[in-house]
Order: structure tokens, then C-alpha cells, then sequence
């Protein structure tokens, strides 16, 4: 029989094979002593293993450089960073100076204690400095105590594995690229996690924070995950198996045909223009939107500049990193959301508060406003880019029009220093991601050009759902029904301000999600470019007055399967039979 288990989608993509345990797990250090005649050849043993663990950490940082990009090798500068501190230097040294213990029972003492001080607290940050300092231990004690480093890889059976690990440090990540590795399923871990970000680079299906029920997944086990949704089923049904295989047939399909979709006109079988653009976490990503047909960019999130990094980035980095994407789409243009830090994103050289509720906290705008030097420099950046194609600006978690005034004085005398005053007019726009954002869309709106709706932040602020928690996954539902009249309220109050608005959560990743959008009268969505050919599918075999109508007729849903089921079942009505779109949904 199967059974279910659930985590956070990482990195997208779905995945059938069986489990393999993948962990690289140093023994327990034994416990000795030493004698006073041995302390200088510990230390110097300490040394040599520390010296060399950095070493190769950044061979691994140049090989990521090369083969993934230099956003992902930018991670390991902490680890690098790490091994050179002075507490983890005289620390160490100090315990085997002053208790005789052997460089490898010193360094897993004091490492103990730093982990320690960071594992009091489910704090985000905290936990992807957990990941790091288990990844220097592994190093470092495989070291000293002789050990080879363990090639999961070359262990792969014949057709691959799903790969599995309590822990999935960055140094391992990014090794575990190719055919023979079909997906990954940690324990602990979150979306914006090192690890994650490389496995979405590598293009490998990822689920993490599954937690202590990944335990009963032993190897061989049989699994269907999903890194778009983080459900995994284990020993799946023959139904549930050729329900993957009718999908998996027809995502094939589909990227055979990926040059005559991204060239159709997206439009509706009734004649409605849609706008389809793209989600970008890196310059590197906008090839792929390109090939996919995206419209435009309408969310380039900036954090790849500052996430794992040690130093703040220079206005000259950021302005070569926008313009980059900006020659891509010079007049489809581009939109580019200022750093939304915090929540689940920290960077290293940002001394961020331990706060018992980030998402509640320090973050985003409040960063950006506290910071004028950080948010000036990107601003200047943003401006200089504008130089190449149109831009727009996109301001995250606003609550206030202040927060708008401040940005746009700030953003007037950024564009009054550059060139004499004569640089580009560049919009500025809102995410519309909390509840106050969206029930004073009338006071927020005469202060900005555009709207963007986040339906991420809001599905979790407005039904009080840790996003990132996945014990309680299936209450984060963005068809809530709160949610769809929250939607419906947010389309009518920029048609009366006469502001336009776009959708750039995930629910414009989900078919059904964009089809019922489209009934409430939005027409402009940006998604992450793999999810744009079942979108756009979706959309061109659709009416967009049949959706309207559908939509009309539920302002009295319970429970999103309220919301989502008729959607769906007009989805299924009216695509090829055979054509497999939805069988994901079937499946997971």
C-alpha cells in the first residue's frame, strides 16, 4: 500500500525510482589523551587537516564556478570563511593545549559547541550555518582520521537512485548533477537553503524538511516525488506509477514541441491576450526563459548578490548583473524586485537579529530603508541598467505608503546624480503580499506605477501557515477561499485605481491556479521558465469567459477543493484527450 510523505518543494521536476540512503557520516571520535611531549604535533595535525579542508573547499568552489556558475561557487565562501576564524583556530588549539586532547577530539569538541549555539534555534539562518559547519566536520575529520571521501555517485545502481540524506550539505550537492541521480529527499533543510538553491541549479527534483518520518525510508524503497508540490509517495500503486509514466511521456513530448510553443501567441480560444513572463533567480536563468517564449521578466529576484556572501556587493557587480538580463529583453523588459532579505534569507556580512518569527521581522523594505547605502547602491544599479531596455522596480513586503514615499526621494536622487539628472524614468511597483497591503490598495496606489501579487507571502500571512513548515502543507493552499476573494477584491481595486497588476507567486505556476486567476480578470503572469509550456497549453485551449463564469458562481465555496474543482474539471474537459497536463495533480 502507499503512503504519503511531505516536505517543502525545493527544485522542480518530478522523479520515480528507488531510494538510496546517501550520507557521508564520519564515526564517532574516540576519546584519548595525550601527552604533554605530543601537543605541538596535534596542533600542527590540526593545521594541516584545516589548511587542506580549505583547500579543497575551494576547488570545489572553483569546479562549481565552472560548471554550475559563480552565484553557487559564491556559497562555499563561508565554509572558506569559516576555517580561517579565530574562535575555530584558538578553540580548537586551546583544548589541546590546555585539556590534551588529539586534533580530531578538539576540533569535534569545539565544533559541538559552535553547532550548539545555533541549534537552540529553528531560526532559518542558523540552520544553514548548521549545514556548513557539518560540512567542514566531515571534511576536517575525514581527514585526520584517514578516511576517503565517499563518491555516492560511482555507488548509483543501474537507472539511477533518489537520493536521500538526513543533511544534504552545499559540498555534496554539488556533486550529485547527471542522469543517475533522479532526485533528492532531505530531512532537514528549506527552499532557500544552499543546498536547494544548487539543486535547482543542477535541475535536480528536491524535497526538503520532510523531517523525522524520512527515518522510514530505507533503501529500495519505490518513490514518486515532486519538487514543485514536496509530497513523495513511497510504493506507489500500478495506477499511481503509470499515472507518472503518462506525464513523464507527455513532458517529453511537450519539450519536443517547446519551439512551436514558445513562438504561438498566448491567447485565450475567445481571443484574450495573456501575458506569460518569467521568474528569475540569477542572470544565467534568462537563456532558459528565452527558449521558452517568456514575455518579459516579471520578477528577477536580486538576493542571488547578497546570499552567502561575505561582502556587501559593489554597485558595479550588480549594475553588470541586471544589464545582463536586460540585453536579453530590452523591450519586453524587466522587472527587477529589490533585495527581499530576511524571512529565509541572510546574508553573511549582514549581522541579521535572531528573531523569533523572521517572516514577522526584520525584512525586505524595513532591510532597505534601515540600510540606505545598501538600497542606494542597488537603486543606482537598477538605473544604470535601465540604460539597456526597460526596467521597473519592485519594491517587497510593503504595508505603508511612507515606505513608498521614502523609496521613490531616494530613488529621485539617484537618478538626479547620474548623468546630470538625464537618466531613465524607471517604474516603480508594489508586491501586494500582506493582507493591510491589499485592503488599502486604494492608498497605496496613487504612490506607484504597477502591482504585483505574491501569492506565496499572502497565502501564508492571511491563513496564518508557515510556508516553509511541512507538517502543515496541506493547509498552505493559495485556493483557500479567504484567498480567492482577497484575489477578486485586489482585480476590481486596480481596475478602479486604474493600476495594472501581474501574478508572481507560485499558484501562476499551477494551471488550475492560472485558470481561475484569468476568471477573476488577471491577465499578466510571471513563472519559473519549466513551468511555462503546461501553463501556456492550459491557457490557449481555454475560454476566458467560460472561466469568468465559473468564477462567478463561487463567492460560497468552504474549501479550496471548493475553489479548485471546477477549474479543474473544465481543464480536463477541454484539453486533447491524452494530452496528460494535469496528471501531476492526479498523482501528487
Amino acid at each position: 500500500m502507499s503512503w504519503m510523505l511531505h516536505g517543502i518543494g525545493a527544485s522542480p521536476g518530478r522523479a520515480h525510482g528507488l531510494s538510496l540512503r546517501a550520507g557521508w557520516d564520519v564515526p564517532s571520535v574516540p576519546h584519548r589523551t595525550i601527552s604533554p611531549d605530543e601537543v605541538d604535533a596535534e596542533v600542527e595535525r590540526f593545521e594541516e587537516a584545516r589548511k587542506w579542508a580549505r583547500e579543497r573547499i575551494l576547488q570545489i568552489q572553483r569546479a562549481t564556478n565552472e560548471r554550475i556558475g559563480s552565484v553557487e561557487g559564491k556559497i562555499f565562501e563561508a565554509q572558506a570563511m569559516m576555517l580561517d576564524d579565530p574562535d575555530l583556530i584558538s578553540g580548537t588549539i586551546s583544548y589541546i593545549r590546555e585539556n590534551y586532547l588529539p586534533a580530531e577530539r578538539a576540533i569535534d569538541w569545539h565544533l559541538l559547541e559552535l553547532r550548539s549555539r545555533f541549534a537552540d534555534t529553528a531560526h532559518v539562518m542558523a540552520l544553514d550555518r548548521l549545514a556548513d559547519l557539518r560540512d567542514i566536520r566531515q571534511r576536517v575529520l575525514s581527514r585526520l582520521l584517514g578516511l576517503e571521501e565517499r563518491d555516492v555517485v560511482s555507488e548509483l545502481p543501474e537507472g539511477g537512485a533518489v537520493l536521500v540524506f538526513d543533511e544534504l550539505t552545499p559540498s555534496r550537492a554539488v556533486q550529485l548533477g547527471g542522469d543517475g541521480v533522479l532526485g533528492l529527499l532531505t530531512a532537514t533543510g528549506s527552499r532557500a537553503s544552499h543546498s536547494a538553491v544548487i539543486a535547482r541549479s543542477l535541475g535536480v527534483p528536491c524535497v526538503v524538511g520532510i523531517g523525522p518520518r524520512l527515518a522510514e525510508l530505507a533503501d529500495g524503497h519505490e518513490v514518486i516525488l515532486d519538487g514543485a508540490t514536496g509530497r513523495v509517495i513511497v510504493h506507489p500503486t500500478e495506477a499511481e506509477i503509470e499515472t507518472y509514466r503518462r506525464s513523464a511521456l507527455h513532458t517529453s513530448e511537450r519539450e519536443h514541441r517547446l519551439e512551436e510553443l514558445a513562438c504561438c501567441v498566448t491567447q485565450t480560444t475567445d481571443g484574450v491576450r495573456v501575458i506569460l513572463q518569467a521568474n528569475l533567480d540569477q542572470p544565467d536563468d534568462a537563456a532558459a526563459a528565452l527558449r521558452v517564449g517568456a514575455e518579459g521578466v516579471g520578477l528577477f529576484r536580486s538576493e542571488f548578490l547578497v546570499i552567502g556572501r561575505r561582502t556587501i556587493p559593489d554597485e558595479d557587480e550588480q549594475y553588470d548583473a541586471y544589464r545582463r538580463v536586460v540585453e536579453v529583453f530590452p523591450e519586453l523588459g524587466v522587472t527587477l524586485r529589490t533585495f527581499d532579505i530576511g524571512g529565509d534569507k541572510f546574508p553573511i556580512f549582514l549581522p541579521m537579529p535572531m528573531e523569533e518569527n523572521p517572516y514577522l521581522g526584520w525584512r525586505a523594505i524595513r532591510v532597505c530603508l534601515d540600510l540606505p547605502d545598501l538600497f542606494r547602491n542597488q537603486l543606482r544599479a537598477a538605473v544604470r541598467a535601465a540604460e539597456h531596455g526597460r526596467v521597473r522596480i519592485l519594491l517587497p513586503f510593503i504595508v505603508s505608503p511612507d515606505e513608498i514615499r521614502r523609496t521613490r526621494e531616494m530613488l529621485d536622487e539617484v537618478r538626479a546624480s547620474l548623468n546630470a539628472g538625464s537618466a531613465p524614468d524607471v517604474p516603480l511597483g508594489i508586491m501586494i503580499e500582506t493582507p493591510a497591503a491589499l485592503e488599502t490598495v486604494d492608498r497605496l496606489a496613487p504612490h506607484v506605477d504597477f502591482l504585483s501579487l505574491g501569492t506565496n507571502d499572502l497565502t501564508q500571512y492571511t491563513l496564518a501557515v508557515d510556508r516553509g513548515n511541512a507538517r502543515l502543507v496541506d493547509l498552505f493552499d493559495p485556493l483557500h477561499p479567504a484567498l480567492f476573494r482577497m484575489y477578486r477584491r485586489l482585480a476590481r481595486s486596480a481596475e478602479e485605481e486604474g493600476v495594472g497588476v501581474s501574478v508572481c507567486g507560485d499558484l501562476a505556476q499551477d494551471p488550475v491556479g492560472v485558470a481561475a486567476l484569468i476568471g477573476l480578470g488577471y491577465r499578466t503572469f510571471s513563472l519559473a521558465p519549466p513551468a511555462h509550456p503546461e501553463v501556456k497549453e492550459a491557457v490557449l485551449a481555454a475560454s476566458a469567459a467560460d472561466l469568468a463564469d465559473i468564477a462567478g458562481r463561487l463567492e460560497d465555496g468552504d474549501r479550496p477543493r471548493d475553489i479548485r474543482r471546477p477549474f479543474r474539471r473544465y481543464l480536463e474537459e477541454i484539453l486533447p484527450e491524452g494530452e496528460g497536463l494535469l496528471d501531476r495533480l492526479s498523482v501528487i
